[in-house]
């Protein structure tokens, strides 16, 4: 058995272990909630240009645009979204993986593949594995801003209009609630329009590892979607502005789960850490008492050994 001042200097660096770990989850729980706000605050605005697109798609009939344009693909852009920061369990490395199995799926198309990455963990996990990448982005911290997403999500809405990507997809872990997050991939552009739906006016492939969002209806519009609405300038008009700015939203969107996501997931690391090192001071606590239990019952049989030999 370790001598009982060995024992005591182990309790004592868990716990100040135990102090760090708290004060992260701490400092992840208020970032959690801040985070979660941004992104919930988000939502109704994605909702209703969505709803408007569907009014809108409903009454330009015949409508055209660069990023409706569907291309047999032959180069696809792919932007993977992580942290810049580790202890925040499995979030980075199921970002890894959902890439990974991404990867895989356009090999098997044949089809030539440039990676983005967000994330300073993310990019050294794709240096290890001697993935080329196209751009890293390490500008991305714990509240994104839009400035910064539509820097990015402009850059490849210009290729895409030019004809340099004929896709665009993103892997990003998606918040569904604080008990669960799941890395999906989901395709971006070329957007499809639904005419048919206002209210899921723009549709696509699903994404990986999602619910299955039902059928959509490819029917004609019914005359209830545009009821009294007067667009000035024409409908087409409106739409060309919003589409681009769809997609922005749809990589913002992206980014705030992210965000919100890694928050979560570092909260529940941490809290993990904290527990499993409260449960290693109380058996450290317990073999020191045994250990110096032990050491005492030693020095008085010794004592009493040597009173015993002097009668």
């Amino acid at each position: 058995m370790a001598k009982p001042r060995a024992i005591h200097k182990r309790r004592h660096s868990v716990q100040n272990i135990a102090k760090i770990t708290k004060t992260m989850q701490m400092i992840a729980t208020a970032k959690f909630k801040r985070t979660f706000n941004r992104a919930v605050a988000a939502r109704p605005y994605t909702d209703r240009l969505t709803s408007l697109i569907g009014r809108l798609a409903a009454a330009a009939s015949g409508f055209g645009h660069p990023l409706l344009v569907a291309r047999t693909p032959k180069r696809i852009a792919v932007l993977a979204i992580a942290g810049n920061r580790g202890l925040c369990g499995g979030y980075n490395s199921n970002v890894g993986r959902e890439l990974t199995a991404f990867r895989r799926r356009m090999a098997s198309r044949g089809v030539e593949l440039e990676v983005h990455a967000s994330g300073k963990k993310l990019g050294g996990m794709l240096k290890f594995q001697k993935v080329p990448l196209s751009a890293l982005h390490r500008q991305f911290e714990d509240k994104p801003s839009y400035a910064q997403v539509d820097e990015v999500a402009s850059a490849f809405l210009a290729r895409y209009a030019a004809g340099e990507i004929d896709e665009l997809h993103v892997v990003y872990t998606k918040f569904v609630s604080a008990a669960r997050q799941r890395a999906v991939s989901e395709q971006v552009l070329p957007l499809r329009l639904n005419a048919g739906d206002p209210e899921r006016a723009l549709s696509g492939p699903q994404a990986r590892g999602d619910e299955s969002q039902g059928p959509t209806s490819t029917g004609p519009a019914p005359k209830a979607v545009l009821g009294d609405t007067i667009f000035d300038p024409d409908a087409a008009s409106i739409l060309s502005d919003l589409l681009p700015r769809s997609v922005r939203m749809h990589v913002f969107q992206a980014f705030l789960d992210a965000a919100v996501s890694e928050q979560t997931a570092r909260m529940v690391a941490m809290k993990a850490a904290t527990d499993n090192a409260r449960d290693m001071i109380k058996a450290l606590t317990m073999i020191y008492n045994r250990s110096r239990q032990t050491l005492i019952t030693t020095e008085l049989s010794e004592i009493m050994g040597g009173a015993a030999a002097l009668e």
